[in-house]
């Protein structure tokens, strides 16, 4: 995942409080101890299990980073679906693999980084050139193809990332996957707070910036909760892409005020 180029990294506030420099040293040791055992890992996502190999994995890493997930709404029994979210961090992809075991579609430059392309690759991921109407339709052909064996995939429609005060506009192109299919898109909104329920707009990972700043300002934070809130599936049936594009948006949209809104659960999915 690539940075956004509409927001240029402004300073962000740091926490009010900030983790002690003995817990980020713990956190991060604890982190790289943990990056090892993902070599050996299965990466193919498993639909016939609701939290596979690697799914665990990212729950264990999350928690080592002392983020916690809790989820409302419902959870789908089917899961051959498309997953659209709001797209905000490094971390929005970790958060929703650790829930599924889903293939992403990402931008094919990632294929050539190191270490990460080939293991991106392992694990299914779905890599699509820019402005190339030939690897777009290569890449619904894949991501049907994964649908079919029962693997959703996932999506974050805005195209980039922003700081997570705002949603920007979908793009239409990827919901040609469910009108051609007739499977449905699951809306997912994510919200980053503290444990008082306030928003956390230090994880984002948006502009120019280099991941290691946006990591080291994630790791000054105490603790994050990111709260998940699944809405109803979206059947494409009667309608184009165009408008099943709108009603994710606007069903995201609800989520995300829902979660503003609301008092923060206390349970977790997650072993937070």
């Amino acid at each position: 995942m690539a940075p956004s180029s509409l927001d240029n990294a402004l300073p962000l506030e740091g926490p009010s409080t900030v983790a002690p420099l003995p817990l980020r040293a713990r956190r991060v040791l604890a982190s790289l101890w943990h990056i090892r055992r993902i070599f050996s890992l299965e990466k193919a996502p498993d639909p016939s299990r609701p939290k596979d190999i690697l799914s665990a994995w990212f729950e264990d890493f999350l928690s080592l980073l002392d983020v916690e997930i809790r989820v409302s709404g419902e959870r789908p029994a089917t899961t051959a679906f498309l997953i659209v979210a709001n797209h905000t961090s490094w971390l929005d992809i970790m958060v929703l693999r650790a829930l599924f075991p889903t293939c992403f579609i990402a931008k094919e430059e990632i294929a050539s980084w190191p270490v990460v392309g080939p293991m991106a690759r392992e694990a299914g991921t779905i890599f699509i050139g820019r402005g190339r109407l030939s690897s777009f339709r290569d890449t619904l052909v894949a991501a049907r193809a994964s649908m079919d064996r029962n693997v959703p995939i996932t999506v974050f429609p805005e195209g980039t990332t922003t700081r997570g005060d705002r949603l920007l506009p979908f793009k239409t192109g990827v919901f040609e996957l469910c009108t051609e299919t007739g499977r449905p898109a699951l809306p997912v909104s994510l919200r980053y707070e503290d444990p008082a329920g306030r928003q956390l707009l230090s994880v984002s990972y948006t502009g120019n910036e280099h991941f290691f700043r946006s990591f080291g300002r994630t790791l000054r934070e105490p603790r994050v909760v990111v709260r998940v809130h699944l809405s109803p599936p979206l059947s494409p049936e009667g309608r184009d892409r165009k408008s099943l594009s709108q009603a994710a948006q606007e069903a995201v949209s609800g989520g995300l005020a829902l979660l503003a809104q609301s008092r923060p659960p206390t349970s977790s999915s997650g072993r937070g």
